[in-house]
């Protein structure tokens, strides 16, 4: 009985101690979300709905405020979509596109500030400039 319970006692030891292999390599975001890379979706993601209100950078986060209609704006979801491709210019460029999902069916106007990790659009280059779509300015991302 003792050899069954130190036989089960070994495998249950080496079963907690085995771990899953790390797929996020950005678990440590301090941002809300992610930053999407995928051509597809770019060019299919319409920027409506909404519009920006204001943008920033903060450390590897972009920092955007949205208004939009609705009923409280907690329900909102959005995505920041990259198109998948670094415009070579003298500094390189990035295309983005924000995607709101919003249900909400009130008409009041609400503000709601979002983060995106930028990481994962980094070129190899220090720095690289932001083409928000809805937003005039270029937004320089410096890493």
């Amino acid at each position: 009985m003792k050899k069954v319970i130190l036989v089960l006692s070994l495998i249950l030891t080496s079963l907690l101690s085995c771990s899953e292999p790390d797929d996020n390599p950005y678990e440590d975001s301090v941002c809300n979300q992610m930053t999407t890379v995928d051509n597809e979706k770019y060019k299919s993601t319409q920027s409506v709905g909404f519009s920006i209100e204001n943008v920033r950078i903060i450390g590897d986060c972009l920092e955007v405020k949205i208004a939009s209609t609705g009923c409280s704006g907690d329900t909102w979801k959005v995505d920041l979509v990259d198109a998948g491709r670094v415009s070579e210019t003298a500094i390189e460029q990035r295309d983005l596109k924000m995607l709101l999902h919003n249900e909400e069916l009130c008409e009041a106007l609400f503000q709601k500030t979002f983060t995106f990790d930028l990481r994962p659009i980094r070129t190899t280059k220090k720095v690289v400039l932001l083409n928000l779509e809805l937003w005039e300015d270029q937004i320089r991302y410096e890493y």
